[in-house]
């Protein structure tokens, strides 16, 4: 069997690299690790390159934004991936580029599944044309996200819920555990970081500090957090590669994800966590964790087990279940690390790769 993953926009460089964008690579990844599978995306330039046991194909789309609205135009090139693949797995339900893939494969006989991660762009052929029809299943990553499907493909959807790299994001017994609380994301309003802050606050903790790994999307929330947390010990970390990443995890006490629908500047998100990969890569490395109601998030924690979710918007909230993991005892906190291991278990990519090949090859 041969498979080949569309993901929109994913290698453009004005790109958010979010969990949209992570999801298709990392599923793409451990699907390779088994049978042959390409990962096709766009960007200005043409150009191909193998990534371990995954090929990773990059093909020219134009990207217009007229009148506010975001439209993309990809060149055609693509579809051969599909032409040639067994099973077709589209990373989005609203976009041109998911449309045509869509079609082709369905008219060529191939096995066709779409997994959605929010956004889109114009123009989209499925609100003129039965493009849903054409996919055998959706695959939801989460019951959050299955509940918000079109009713078309609610209807073929699964879920199968994670993943995480559970070989990669592991504890490591030679770091020790710091006095240290951690968020890891995208330093956008939507991710309640301001909460975290006002929450470190509450605690009145000065023997613990607050590292926030994360690069700035946003330049007047930024300069919010910053001003929140004058005369904190708080670290802002934006350049963080892979090996400080896990070293981050590895030695937090807690890590947070405080994300919320509705933030401090009254701006609405629907879908601000599809999962929250920083939940499940803080568990596989054995380091509990708290978040809030928002999203997908309370379906990958264990409560009382592996963190704890709390009310969104809630500075006290969050301190509350901090003041929990603060005041354990080393032998309590080793006892949450072995509890976050085995629960992710159920959320790693290779597991969920196998239980996907079974889907693709049922179909």
């Amino acid at each position: 069997m041969k498979v080949v993953h569309i993901s929109p926009t994913y290698f453009d460089e004005t790109s958010f690299i979010g969990g949209g964008e992570r999801y298709p690579t990392e599923l793409a990844t451990a699907l390779a690790a088994w049978v042959p599978t390409t990962l096709v995306s766009f960007s200005k330039e043409q150009r191909s390159y193998r990534q371990g046991n995954l090929d990773i194909k990059i093909y020219p789309a134009q990207r217009l934004s007229p009148g506010g609205g975001q439209v993309e135009i990809p060149k055609l090139g693509y579809l051969k991936e599909v032409l040639a693949a067994d099973a077709v797995h589209i990373h989005s339900i609203y976009s041109l580029v998911s449309d045509l893939a869509a079609i082709a494969a369905s008219l060529s006989g191939k096995r066709v599944f779409v997994t959605d991660h929010g956004g889109g762009s114009a123009p989209i052929l499925s609100h003129k044309l039965p493009v849903f029809r054409g996919y055998h299943h959706a695959i939801a990553q989460s019951q959050f996200t299955y509940d918000r499907l079109p009713v078309e493909l609610q209807k073929k959807a699964i879920v199968l819920k994670g993943g995480v790299d559970t070989q990669r994001f592991s504890p490591d017994s030679r770091q020790s555990k710091e006095k240290k609380i951690l968020f890891v994301g995208r330093i956008l309003p939507h991710k309640g970081v301001n909460y975290l802050v006002e929450a470190f606050r509450l605690l009145a903790r000065p023997d613990y500090r607050l590292a926030i790994v994360g690069r700035a999307y946003h330049q007047e929330f930024y300069q919010h957090l910053q001003q929140l947390a004058e005369g904190l010990p708080v670290d802002f970390i934006h350049d963080a590669d892979d090996e400080r990443l896990l070293q981050e995890y590895r030695t937090a006490t807690v890590t947070v994800l405080p994300s919320v629908h509705t933030d401090c500047y009254g701006n609405y998100t629907p879908i601000p966590e599809l999962m929250g990969f920083t939940l499940l890569e803080s568990q596989a490395c054995g380091t509990p964790v708290i978040c809030s109601e928002a999203g997908a998030m309370a379906e990958f924690v264990d409560p009382g087990k592996t963190g704890f979710v709390v009310p969104e918007n809630s500075a006290e909230a969050i301190a509350s279940a901090l003041q929990h993991f603060l005041d354990l005892s080393p032998t309590e906190l080793v006892n949450y690390q072995v509890w976050c291991c085995q629960w992710m278990e159920n959320f790693s990519w290779s597991s969920i790769a196998q239980e996907l090949l079974k889907v693709y090859a049922k179909t």
